[in-house]
């Protein structure tokens, strides 16, 4: 029986154990005061898991990149000899040049000819073999993938395997049946394998899963498998092997920007504080649809509304904390049985879009130009400031079940701001006077946050969206009579 069920399974496991976890606090001490800024990054910025599946949405999207998964064992079922292109169409490739979209391919699974014990998450024969050994089967496969794919479509990115910190037995699946070592391996191999037949590929670390190691009382695997670097000699000349760094993050608002700072505060530890860190895949999965019927007993309650919230206030905190890349998993309900599976996609099924879809797009086109974002905050309250060529998008919500009002201070000179909403509606944002306080204000009223039934706030509540020309101003919430600053 394959270890490998049906990715809505999977994530449903995970929802599951993530909320018993929601309550432990992080492995290393989260940052406060002021985000790292942002670097100025390519257009390609925000992107989907699997687009391929619906290229006219995601072309209506805007969405720069996807991540389409290679899979060694469908490209050499049988022996090392074969190589069976055919596995990843031509056309799939083809609609993301003609919209602009960057591949980033994802390298996994030993065919069960090349290991021990046969399955597809086994490391493979030859692994500590020279990378130009023909013996040496994973550097044979990733040479050709990356020459191959390289010379024909320009793709220079791959991700290395997928969430190698799922153990066998933990969830009821598993990507990667090797130990740490095992991985990192994996990893070393790859790197030079690509490198030696394109100087120009860029090797991405796997995502993680993160919450298993928590739940089971380990060290992060991304520290482990750090750790197992520095031991190596050769790892510092070659940046430990990797070129950028993938964060999987689901469900919970904070959860985003905790995972990320742990994450960060990692590389610092091992002075890789240069790479880049991407959000690979994110979202949270609504519960309750009328047009498509999902699994009984969810581990989390999410209404198709906190979805489409949950991406905003994702895609705001991860340019906060500095991420370079952000993508949703995933773009369309593929292979999805009602009742069985999960309903993770922003396209449903039967090709109708959840209100996500729009949310998604509203975010691309409101964020992508952001050259510095600062996140400010309190207990109740949660405010992203992205700078932009000439003006500031600010991005506010309540953290708790209290609303929050949000005051922004209006220049004299000015005449309105535009608030958007999360769907994209625009309305005119006019300043005004507040009794008791100097200046004029745009004063915006946001919801408070829909609690779960046993009273904890996962998706925090609705945000609101404030484009104003100039710097980030200062900016004022109201709590129940209460005024404060947010700094």
């Amino acid at each position: 029986m394959s270890p490998f069920p049906h990715p809505g399974f999977r994530r449903h496991m995970l929802a599951t154990l993530i909320v018993a976890l929601l309550a432990i606090p992080a492995w290393t001490a989260l940052a406060g005061g002021p985000a790292p800024q942002a670097a100025h990054v390519e257009p390609s910025r925000f992107g989907v898991v699997e687009a391929y599946y619906r290229p006219d949405d995601a072309h209506a999207l805007g969405v720069g990149w996807e991540r389409i998964i290679f899979e060694w064992a469908q490209f050499q079922p049988n022996s090392p000899d074969e190589f069976r292109t055919e596995v990843i169409p031509d056309e799939w490739l083809r609609a993301a040049q003609e919209s602009g979209r960057e591949v980033v391919g994802l390298l996994k699974n030993t065919p069960r000819w090349a290991s021990a014990i046969r399955e597809l998450g086994a490391p493979p024969f030859g692994l500590d073999l020279p990378v130009d050994d023909p013996g040496n089967y994973w550097a044979a496969f990733v040479r050709q993938a990356v020459a191959y794919y390289g010379e024909t479509w320009g793709i220079r990115r791959w991700i290395i395997y997928n969430e190698p910190d799922i153990r066998p037995g933990e969830l009821g699946w598993y990507e990667f049946d090797g130990e740490v070592e095992d991985y990192y391996q994996m990893l070393k191999v790859a790197y030079l394998a690509a490198r030696s037949v394109n100087p120009d590929a860029v090797i991405h670390l796997a995502g993680m899963a993160w919450w298993t190691d928590k739940a089971a009382g380990r060290a992060p695997y991304l520290k482990r498998l750090l750790d197992v670097a520095a031991q190596d000699p050769e790892a510092r000349e070659h940046g430990f092997f990797f070129d950028v760094l993938m964060v999987h993050t689901y469900f919970s608002t904070i959860n985003v920007w905790n995972v990320i700072v742990e994450t960060e505060g990692l590389l610092w530890h091992y002075n890789l504080q240069g790479k880049p860190i991407w959000v690979a895949e994110t979202n949270a999965r609504p519960s309750h649809d009328p047009r498509a019927a999902t699994p009984p007993h969810p581990a989390f309650s999410v209404t198709l509304q906190q979805q489409a919230d949950y991406l905003v206030q994702a895609a705001a905190l991860s340019l906060a904390a500095g991420v370079e890349r952000f993508a949703v998993y995933r773009l369309y309900d593929d292979h999805f049985v009602p009742g069985v599976t999960e309903p993770w996609g922003l396209v449903r099924w039967d090709g109708t879009r959840r209100p996500a879809f729009t949310a998604y797009r509203t975010v691309i086109r409101a964020f992508e130009g952001t050259l510095r974002a600062q996140w400010r905050y309190s207990d109740r309250s949660s405010l992203v400031a992205l700078e932009q060529p000439g003006r500031t998008v600010y991005v506010m919500w309540a953290r708790e079940s209290d609303p929050v009002r949000f005051h922004v201070a209006a220049r004299d000179d000015d005449a309105f701001a535009t608030r958007v909403g999360v769907f994209g509606t625009e309305h005119e944002q006019t300043a005004r006077r507040v009794p008791g306080v100097e200046g004029r204000w745009y004063v915006l009223e946001a919801p408070g946050a829909r609690p779960d039934a046993d009273g904890a706030v996962v998706v925090e509540g609705s945000p609101l969206i404030l484009v104003a020309e100039g710097a980030p101003r200062a900016v004022w919430v109201e709590v129940r009579g209460a005024r404060w600053r947010l700094r």
